[in-house]
């Protein structure tokens, strides 16, 4: 190549920017909607073009605006979807020189004045074209202030002018704007046929590129037009235009497919070993750790896909044979492994030592990989009878009886048969029957009590189940402290006292919960006028007290004794010799 063709070189990205709609790949919907509105006479007056980078936003936004302003080679064209490119519009609009077709970054004409501009222009009538187009690169970088002086006028526009957006962060756009464009979503350009544009642009170039070095490129790429040929154009310069998968995942820092494979497979076969011996060859190569751990997530997908019965045509086909064999692990193992591949990548990332903690990754996928899933456990364990003989059920109903009546008789010990040799298969296999049994109806753990009901009517009947279930602390601060709002099947609504602890009404929903198997909620309010159990407690035992002081004998032993007073009462029956009740009075230090 000469020295005036290499000064004069153009990116691939740039050269092979499509100039029509033709050369859009991916993009079929939104080519085939603007197809309709020009030809049934609905082209909106604003659009909104979002998508990830290098989609086609910018590209679609210019092909847009030559469509709409070709007047044909013959110079009687109308708007079309096909600009002819001979024109003068169509010359002007692609060399970006047309005075009615005016293109602005938002990123560095962010204010008011430069959306002045524009109002100010849109006033006029077209040059010489039959629209005047405004594009407006990143338009979510418009300030607030921007946007809402551009609002009147986007919504109503002069006939002859049009609005055409681009941007990838849609959501950073007012809804105000949004409602008053039209939207398109242009998609992410499959691996397929992006590994099939490449192949072309390559054919064309003179650049030969194997296939698996192709298909590599479109999946790192990330459904990006533009990155996959500026992968495509660094991987024709690293390799002086003889591609090689071996090349492209040295330029990429991946560890290569088969690499990725040979890991992935010992791993899932439990060889650490040779896991590791291919680990620390895809990383002398210069792959990154973070890197493989991240391939081996996406064959981890693609097997599991495969096993599921999903369709990978978009594979090379030594991917695909390395996908198959791993499927035949099952999708149980294979989900595994993807979550202890997605946790240790996250640990990789954060790791100081990201080569030692991706090792420490493929050791346990390793160790696990092999272990069986639940699902196959159960199916390996023996089959329990239907039911016991008629002469084992009986002998069973009738030992119940003993047993319960017995309950303090220990068990006599089984018969230990003195020939071991032929009684460890028997015994091993009678184990393993009842641990099925076991298994198959479970015995209920044992509680300390169970509530009568499953739900409570107020707070002494929550104090009085927590107390019942030990809970003493707890029963204790909700008599204290509690003032009741109201009981409801399910809820209460309390007011916890400031001195109480700052967790109790949490401790309260979640005991109530438990020990009523049920969801319990505690909400607070603000109404003090409740009053806890322990203030109710005091004012039944002063009734109580008011109460006695109404009896006759009471009222005459107080007026007998000097300074007595009552301090409990018990109530006793009644003496057959005497007839009267006992009345029993003692000291109370109020302060004990």
């Amino acid at each position: 190549m000469s020295e005036q063709a290499t000064s004069a070189y153009r990116v691939l990205a740039r050269k092979y920017r499509p100039d029509n709609f033709t050369g859009l790949i991916g993009q079929d919907a939104l080519v085939k909607t603007l197809q309709n509105a020009i030809t049934h006479g609905r082209l909106a007056h604003a659009f909104v073009l979002t998508g990830v980078r290098g989609v086609g936003k910018t590209s679609t936004a210019r092909i847009l605006a030559k469509g709409l302003n070709c007047i044909g080679a013959d110079g009687t064209g109308g708007p079309t979807l096909d600009p002819c490119g001979v024109c003068e519009s169509c010359q002007s609009i692609a060399m970006g020189r047309h005075v009615d077709v005016l293109e602005m970054d938002a990123a560095s004409n962010t204010g008011v004045d430069d959306v002045r501009d524009i109002i100010e222009g849109a006033s006029y009538r077209p040059v010489s074209a039959r629209f005047k187009i405004y594009i407006i690169d990143e338009v979510h970088m418009l300030s607030k202030s921007a946007f809402n002086a551009l609002l009147k006028t986007l919504e109503e526009p002069p006939e002859a002018v049009k609005f055409i957006f681009a941007t990838t962060e849609i959501r950073k756009v007012p809804v105000t704007i949004l409602s008053r464009c039209q939207r398109f979503d242009l998609r992410r350009v499959s691996v397929s046929l992006l590994a099939s544009h490449l192949q072309q642009i390559a054919d064309k170039e003179d650049i030969k590129a194997d296939e698996d070095a192709i298909h590599m490129i479109a999946r790192a790429a990330e459904g990006s037009v533009r990155d996959s040929l500026s992968l495509l154009d660094q991987a024709a310069a690293m390799t002086a235009d003889t591609i090689t998968a071996t090349n492209v995942s040295a330029m990429l820092g991946h560890a290569g497919d088969s690499d990725i494979g040979r890991i992935l497979t010992s791993c899932m076969a439990g060889d650490i070993t040779s896991a590791l011996s291919a680990f620390t060859n895809a990383d002398e190569r210069g792959s990154e750790p973070e890197k493989i751990i991240s391939d081996m997530l996406d064959l981890v997908h693609y097997a599991s896909l495969h096993a599921a019965g999903a369709g990978l045509a978009d594979l090379p086909e030594a991917t695909m044979a390395v996908t198959a064999e791993l499927a035949n692990n099952g999708i149980g193992k294979l989900g595994r492994a993807w979550q202890l591949l997605l946790k240790g990548h996250g640990e990789v990332k954060s790791a100081p030592n990201a080569r030692a903690s991706a090792q420490m990754v493929l050791i346990r996928l390793a160790h696990a990989a092999p272990m069986p899933t639940p699902a196959e456990i159960i199916q390996k364990l023996p089959q329990a009878p239907d039911g016991p003989p008629a002469s084992q059920s009986s002998a069973s109903s009738q030992s119940a009886p003993q047993q319960s009546t017995s309950s303090h008789t220990p068990s006599p010990s089984p018969t230990v048969p003195s020939s071991t040799g032929s009684s460890a298969p028997t015994a091993m296999a009678q184990d393993t029957n009842a641990a099925v049994a076991m298994m198959q109806e479970p015995e209920q753990a044992p509680q300390l009590s169970e509530p009568q009901t499953n739900f409570i009517n107020s707070i002494a009947d929550a104090a009085a189940l927590l107390e019942q279930n030990g809970e003493m602390i707890l029963a204790a601060h909700l008599r204290n402290y509690v003032r009741p709002i109201s009981v409801t099947k399910g809820h209460m609504e309390i007011y916890i006292e400031p001195q109480a602890p700052e967790d109790l009404g949490a401790k309260l929903a979640k005991h109530l919960s438990n020990y009523l198997s049920q969801p319990y909620l505690v909400s607070l309010g603000e109404d003090k006028s409740g009053k806890t159990l322990l203030e109710l407690e005091k004012q039944a035992e002063q009734d109580k007290f008011d109460s006695m002081k109404q009896d006759a004998l009471v009222k005459a032993a107080l007026k007998t004794f000097e300074n007595a007073e009552i301090t409990n009462v018990i109530k006793q029956d009644f003496t057959a010799d005497s007839g009267l009740s006992q009345l029993t009075e003692q000291e109370d230090d109020r302060d004990a």
